[in-house]
């Protein structure tokens, strides 16, 4: 187990994912509820492609968590690259009220990847190393003064 250790030390020649919310827009609108699409891209600044493995994140609304969630990344980001991750929150309107007009929100959350490196692999696959980086954003949505209606 030291070995395994004083290995894990020999994977830290990396950078962590750089995580930046580029987007958050209403994607779905019903009398029941709302989708809430977050968009986020993660950056890879090293040498090597790095793979993401899930995503832990809370969304509120005004101040109240609406939705939290555990969804698979499901994506490497390449070498040098950055790659594109869309995030649902459903807000059911039974639990919340009807967000109108400008409503400040906050996502905050976790992300799991691993490092870069077949030892990096080894670790990740039996447990040892489960490297993460948290991320948090606030902002506001206009929800101007429409609510959803009925559909026929």
């Amino acid at each position: 187990m030291l070995l395994a250790v004083a290995l894990a030390g020999g994977c830290s020649s990396y950078s962590p994912p750089q995580l930046n919310i580029t987007g958050v827009r209403v994607a779905q609108e019903s009398p029941e509820g709302m989708v809430i699409e977050l968009s986020i891209d993660a950056s890879n600044t090293n040498e090597k492609d790095m793979p993401l493995e899930r995503l832990t994140y809370q969304f509120s609304l005004g101040g109240r968590p609406v939705f939290s969630g555990t969804r698979s990344a499901e994506a490497t980001v390449r070498r040098l690259g950055t790659q594109s991750i869309v995030l649902p929150a459903a807000i059911d309107f039974s639990r919340f009220p009807v967000p109108q007009g400008q409503v400040e929100y906050e996502i905050t959350g976790s992300l799991v990847y691993v490092a870069p490196g077949e030892l990096a692999q080894i670790l990740f696959d039996v447990g040892v190393r489960r490297p993460s980086v948290r991320f948090s954003h606030r902002g506001s949505i206009d929800f101007g003064q429409t609510t959803p209606t009925e559909q026929p």
